[in-house]
């Protein structure tokens, strides 16, 4: 597999009825190498990439150089109850306007099956939805054979995968994963405490969201504090985490081709040193409700009063250990970043996700990948996260190249969502809308 991204500038101008485009003086660039091709034609028809000399008179032709990367992925991404009517359409409208065209939807309801086929009709504006159903938890399971049936009914309903919340048991995890397999649908999240990492791996769950459950099997069985109460993600543990204990557990992780997706973005906010005033004062915040942002705030003291800087400190060094040690094995990672949750905007939380890989170990190419073309591989479509012929016309125009600075990913002129055009003005227009509604405007 290619691992290609074009680069080009298109034209701000674009009409939005326009089918073809073409793009001239496109550089790509192979993500596999970091390296940018000479300046070549790219077309668009119909929501696909095609052969630029396959159209004959396009209705645009945009010449001037640029960066032009495929739409990223936000792979832990969350869309509010249906009902919430116009913050579901803001929402899906933030993750579009910072360059998401693919979220997974990792808490489902029988609404979202809707949203997800006005999103792909084109009738709503947001980007390709993936859903799991409602979660499979410790009130929800209130039996093996009550998983069992839910697996079921979820499946029948059509929605993409399960969504494991915590407090499942392993004879309630077995039977859920019994009837996952039978009908072929995949369960994915979180672990919940007395199932464990190593049954979760071993049972194949298609992705450990947050890194969960790591934390306390990195736990030596002789410390004292082994079996004890983890806290959020275990960073009542974090003290005493054993690095040794990582390599095997990545071992496992691909031997049963399990995908991590880190969310380390929620963790950072959460437990990281940069203050509550500071995140909150990010221009993004201007998109959020009053009442939703002073609810973060809240969460936010309340770890941080709770659990002593030194601790946190430990937490967040053995989570990146921990990321930096599955991808260099081999692991696959997937951009994710937990929004919108505490302090994450829909849509920009996932470029800091992205600059959180980088900190981490990871090159800028390395990290759009985890967003990208390993989206396309994880769900086994050639046709995302690609910039080639056949391709989804799913692409994010930026005005730096962000193989140089992984922050140029930030330098958005532009959204395409299966050949839509959205430029910075429509896209501003959008902004400027949703931060009214939120009771931010100037």
């Amino acid at each position: 597999m290619r691992y290609l991204i074009a680069i080009v500038v298109l034209s701000l101008s674009l009409s939005l009825d326009a089918r073809t485009v073409v793009f001239e003086n496109a550089r790509l660039v192979d993500v596999s190498t970091a390296e940018t091709s000479e300046p070549a034609q790219v077309g668009i028809r119909d929501g696909f990439i095609v052969e630029a000399d396959a159209i004959s008179e396009p209705d645009v032709v945009v010449s001037k150089p640029g960066y032009l990367i495929p739409g990223l992925a936000e792979m832990h991404a969350h869309v509010p109850p249906a009902d919430q009517g116009q913050w579901v359409d803001d929402t899906l409208a933030l993750y579009l306007a910072f360059g998401v065209t693919t979220i997974r939807g990792m808490l489902g309801e029988p609404g979202h099956l809707e949203i997800k086929r006005e999103l792909a009709s084109g009738e709503r504006i947001g980007p390709r939805l993936i859903t799991s159903g409602p979660s499979l938890n410790g009130n929800s399971v209130t039996s093996p054979e009550k998983g069992a049936v839910m697996v079921r009914e979820q499946s029948e309903a059509g929605y993409d995968f399960l969504k494991l919340h915590p407090g499942l048991w392993p004879e309630a995890f077995d039977a859920i994963v019994k009837a996952a397999r039978a009908l072929d649908i995949d369960f994915a999240g979180h672990v919940s405490d007395d199932v464990g990492i190593e049954r979760a791996l071993s049972a194949g769950q298609i992705t450990i969201d947050h890194l969960d459950a790591y934390m306390q099997a990195l736990v030596p069985e002789d410390h004292e504090l082994h079996g004890t109460e983890p806290g959020f993600f275990g960073i009542n543990l974090a003290a005493a985490a054993d690095p040794g204990r990582i390599a095997a557990l990545v071992e496992k992780t691909i031997e049963n081709n399990v995908w991590n997706v880190p969310t380390e973005t929620l963790m950072v906010n959460l437990t990281g040193e940069r203050s509550v005033e500071e995140m909150l004062d990010r221009p993004a915040m201007a998109y959020v409700p009053k009442s939703m942002r002073e609810q973060w705030g809240e969460r936010v003291a309340g770890v941080r009063e709770n659990v002593p800087e030194e601790q946190r400190r430990a937490f967040l060094d053995i989570r990146r250990q921990l990321l930096a040690e599955l991808h260099e094995a081999g692991a696959g990672i997937l951009l994710g970043a937990d929004a919108p949750q505490i302090m994450n905007v829909p849509g920009h939380a996932v470029h800091e996700e992205l600059a959180l890989y980088v900190a981490a170990g990871l090159s800028p190419a390395e990290a759009l990948a985890t967003g990208t073309v390993n989206v396309a591989m994880f769900f086994g479509q050639s046709g995302h996260g690609c910039l080639e012929p056949g391709c989804v016309a799913d692409l994010v125009l930026l005005e730096a190249n962000p193989l140089e600075d992984i922050g140029h990913t930030e330098t958005i002129r532009g959204v395409m969502r299966a050949g839509e055009w959205f430029d910075r003005e429509r896209l501003d227009s959008m902004l400027e809308a949703i931060a009214e509604r939120a009771g931010n405007s100037e």
